[in-house]
């Protein structure tokens, strides 16, 4: 196996390559070979680092390592993880090792090491403020501040639309973050919000055929119900409902499509055409992301709040098909439907 590591670093040219942008395929490869290394190579791993700082192999696949998710959780990986992290923002920022690594490393919250997260927004705002305008920086600068300075991240994703008006990407991570900025604050800052995510949806869609990111048209439809803009929040819809089924997210725009043809068809007074929504949202197949976080429940409680409880246990029922982890939990809603009450857990109140 050190063999292996050694042969690796040889051909990557002691990490040179990582440097480049262009090169993002050989970071993602040596963070997954690192994943799996065993402690001896670890060791070793280390002793190249401490001898050479700016050894881009020997840096990827120690982050591969304390970076795998088993071991991330543990407050000894997940310090050295943030040590390597910093050392590349202060003295790699382009690195395509920085733009390879999970959201979980690169898109910190800020109250898990409030230290470490200052230094690092303080030495990317230092890159740019030699070079405002480099796009890879403001990408990654964007991606690390997400979590802990919504208002600078999209400053910075502002700039790098203004400068790369026909890439798509910066409107959807635009369309993103004023949708978060919609679920909080007055009603009034929340339909600001909600009306900028949806523009920037729009945008994104005008730029490419279809969702090419995959999960961004959910935030889009909910942007468009919270703007009480029906007509775009129908159009994500139908867009979502269009996805052919071999679609990596496809269960997920069934349910979230139909979920906001059926708040849309509710808004309208059409209670009937709502419950056939609801029913077809709860037959969506089975997702990683639906086994994940379970069924969005707003436009249940939407329809108990009209009375509609037998649409609602239905659909409750179907929800065990694909949220096999939260049966208990669907179990627990039941009780409550059918005693003529409404959860009042968060996750059914406001959805998800």
């Amino acid at each position: 196996m050190l063999r292996r590591v050694c042969l690796v670093a040889g051909e990557i040219a002691c990490g040179c390559l990582l440097t480049s942008p262009g090169f993002a395929e050989d970071a993602r490869d040596l963070l997954k070979q690192g994943a799996s290394l065993a402690a001896e190579e670890v060791a070793a791993l280390e002793g190249r680092l401490e001898e050479d700082p700016p050894d881009m192999s020997a840096r990827a696949q120690l982050l591969g390592y304390y970076g795998d998710m088993s071991r991330y959780r543990e407050p000894i990986a997940r310090s050295r993880s943030r040590a390597l992290v910093l050392w590349l923002i202060q003295n790699k920022p382009k690195s395509s090792l920085l733009a390879a690594l999970s959201p979980q490393i690169k898109e910190p919250f800020p109250f898990d090491d409030p230290e470490w997260f200052v230094d690092g927004k303080r030495a990317y705002l230092a890159h740019l403020e030699e070079e405002p305008n480099n796009l890879t920086l403001l990408g990654l600068a964007a991606d690390f501040l997400s979590r802990g300075d919504r208002a600078l991240t999209i400053e910075l994703l502002q700039r790098a639309q203004s400068l790369d008006e026909s890439n798509a990407l910066w409107a959807r991570k635009l369309g993103l973050h004023h949708y978060f900025n919609s679920r909080r604050g007055s009603d009034k800052s929340k339909v600001e919000s909600a009306k900028r995510s949806v523009e920037q949806y729009a945008r994104m869609l005008e730029l490419t055929d279809g969702d090419p990111y995959g999960g961004s048209l959910e935030y889009a439809a909910k942007a468009a119900l919270v703007a009480k803009d029906y007509e775009r929040a129908r159009f994500f819809a139908e867009v979502m409902l269009r996805q052919e089924p071999a679609g990596w997210d496809y269960a997920s725009n069934v349910h979230y499509g139909n979920i906001t043809l059926g708040r849309i068809a509710l808004s309208e007074g059409n209670v009937k055409q709502a419950r056939s929504f609801l029913i077809r949202a709860g037959a969506a197949p089975e997702s990683p992301k639906l086994r994940l976080i379970g069924p969005d429940t707003i436009l249940a409680k939407e329809l108990l709040e009209r009375g509609e409880r037998k649409t609602v246990l239905r659909y409750l029922d179907q929800c065990a098909t694909f949220w096999e982890r939260g049966r208990d939990v669907l179990e627990e809603w039941k009780v409550l439907v059918r005693a003529g009450r409404i959860p009042d857990s968060s996750s059914f109140r406001f959805g998800r």
